[in-house]
């Protein structure tokens, strides 16, 4: 199997993959917990075997009440969540031990050549790893808290190709992934609303996934939503989190609560304004979540007939597709989809994050065959409310 087919399986079978690595983790967190911090003997690796099978298979079968859970509402809902919250806890911690073990027996095995007794080596360990966990802990703790109320504006300036000399400096304002109904719903929807219009866009863009899964709050973040402003409109693409709440039912409220809104449907517009400037959207095919080396129709047929007098800007809720669009010409992307990976390590430009599993498109600006794409790190959440390093996003781009 190819790299790329492993990382497809793995993407489109994510939550079942997560629950199976969770009960592995469960095992390791406990041991580390049991053994190394308090002291204690463990089970024997006959039990430990036997009860993270029964842990792995337990949490890949509470998949499917999961996500039936996450739609009903509630308390379904809210326990659902507090599961995938204490889940995602225990995968990065025991994560954070699993590297921690790697790391420290090849030291070890050096420690014992070198005369260290066995339980030097294991006092050395257990203060490392408390140190690994302590400082996983801190993150998390400023992540659900801090990390997730921050909200930043971002500026930048793109040159983009072909643009006429009258519409240098034109402001396009663009968010993405508000997940409405997944934490973020009611009046903080307005705040967001209210933060986009303070920036006094020339064009505001909304790059896919306005809702999450629950119907009921697409007519309330609808009208929310169309209370935004700007001088040459409002444009939204749909994202593969809209279709798993109903497009058409996405579509109806969108019509109906927020008139001024754009939607594009896999179509080209010119934009009014005082020269000839283009905005192409494409909606999201709603499945193969990874979607890695993403081909798209519409994208294809968009490309074939790019207008003589002006450049097109592109919307799509996948970066993935980006490669596909430079092909064609397209000189300027925007999309979204991997909320930048809500939890990125500090390295440069915070590129290393889970979204990597998924497309090497994580956040912020890449070029290609002289295009430009700009990852949109999102407004909401996916999943449990948990940033860091990775705040939310509202992003101005400005053509130059």
């Amino acid at each position: 199997m190819s790299a790329r087919a492993f990382w497809r399986l793995v993407g489109n079978n994510l939550f079942t993959t997560l629950g199976l690595l969770l009960g592995v983790m469960q095992v390791v967190v406990g041991h580390w917990v049991t053994v190394v911090a308090a002291g204690r003997q463990g089970p024997g690796l006959a039990l430990g075997l036997g009860l993270a099978a029964a842990l792995v298979a337990a949490n890949a079968a509470s998949i499917p009440a999961l996500r039936r859970a996450r739609r009903a509402g509630g308390w379904p809902r809210r326990l659902a969540g507090a599961y995938v919250s204490a889940g995602l806890v225990t995968l990065l911690l025991g994560l954070a031990i699993s590297l921690a073990w790697l790391g420290f027996l090849p030291l070890a095995g050096i420690g014992h050549l070198a005369g260290a007794s066995g339980d030097t080596l294991f006092t050395v360990f257990r203060a490392a790893s408390g140190a690994v966990v302590a400082v996983l802990v801190w993150m998390l703790g400023w992540g659900f808290t801090l990390g997730r109320a921050r909200l930043d504006r971002t500026h930048l300036r793109v040159e983009l190709r072909g643009l006429d000399a009258a519409l240098r400096g034109l402001r396009i304002v663009q968010i993405s992934d508000l997940h409405i109904g997944n934490v973020l719903a009611g009046e903080p929807v307005s705040r967001l609303v209210a933060h986009v219009n303070d920036l006094d866009p020339d064009l505001v863009v909304v790059t896919g996934d306005l809702f999450d899964f629950d119907p009921r709050f697409v007519e309330d973040g609808a009208r929310r939503l169309g209370g935004l402003r700007a001088r040459s409109g409002v444009y939204v693409v749909l994202g593969n989190h809209d279709v798993y709440t109903g497009t058409e039912l996405v579509v109806r409220a969108l019509a109906e609560h927020a008139p001024g809104l754009r939607l594009l449907r896999d179509e080209r517009v010119r934009l009014p304004l005082s020269a000839p400037l283009y905005l192409a959207g494409v909606e999201d095919p709603g499945r193969d979540w990874t979607a890695r080396g993403l081909e798209l129709p519409a994208i294809e047929t968009l490309g074939g007939a790019h207008p003589e007098d002006g450049p097109t800007v592109l919307l799509v809720h996948r970066p993935e597709a980006f490669r596909q669009a430079a092909r064609l010409g397209f000189p300027l992307v925007l999309a979204g989809h991997t909320h930048g990976g809500q939890i990125a390590l500090p390295t440069p430009r915070g590129r290393l994050n889970p979204a990597r599993l998924i497309t090497r498109f994580v956040r912020g600006v890449y070029r290609e065959n002289g295009s430009v794409l700009y990852v949109n790190r999102g407004a909401g959440f996916a999943g449990p409310a948990l940033r860091f390093n990775c705040p939310r996003e509202i992003a101005t781009i400005e053509l130059v």
